[in-house]
């Protein structure tokens, strides 16, 4: 994984023509958001699948992750293990906690979006496997078609 410490500050992370830019300042880039809510009243905690919004799609898309990190901005070259239209799972060679802000970059679009880490990452052999929840759905980041709410695949 190549790290690289940016010579721009983060008020320079713009979108391409065309596309909406996310502010550092909104993207909370380097910060860290407050624990996941509890839902008030559970017996137990909600299964993964239960809550889950949308469809996961298997897809390796390469992308860059920019982030502050002890006050200066960083690239990480990351890969995509899945996406769906609310984020992603992603392979990076650094541990980001759970909460860390950033902007993740489509490498094919250039398009931008502001997301947070969502929980602790896991490690395997290719790196750490982090879970990013973008700031509102963008279906169209992935620019790939999603199987409806109510797929299953046949058993």
């Amino acid at each position: 994984m190549t790290t690289e410490n940016l010579n721009f500050p983060l008020a320079s992370l713009r979108a391409m023509p065309g596309q909406k830019s996310v502010s550092p300042s909104r993207a909370g880039i380097g910060s860290v958001a407050p624990a996941a809510e509890v839902r008030p009243g559970a017996a137990r905690p909600v299964a993964m699948e239960e809550r889950r919004r949308s469809q996961r799609v298997l897809l390796r898309v390469h992308a860059q992750i920019h982030v502050a990190l002890e006050g200066k901005a960083t690239t990480f070259e990351v890969q995509t293990l899945n996406v769906n239209p609310h984020g992603a799972l992603v392979v990076v060679d650094k541990f980001l906690a759970s909460g860390t802000r950033l902007v993740l970059e489509n490498r094919t679009t250039r398009e931008r979006v502001a997301c947070r880490v969502t929980r602790p990452p896991r490690e395997s052999p290719e790196g750490f496997q982090i879970p990013l929840e973008f700031d509102s759905a963008a279906p169209e980041f992935w620019r790939i078609t999603f199987p409806p709410a109510d797929w299953r695949p046949e058993d």
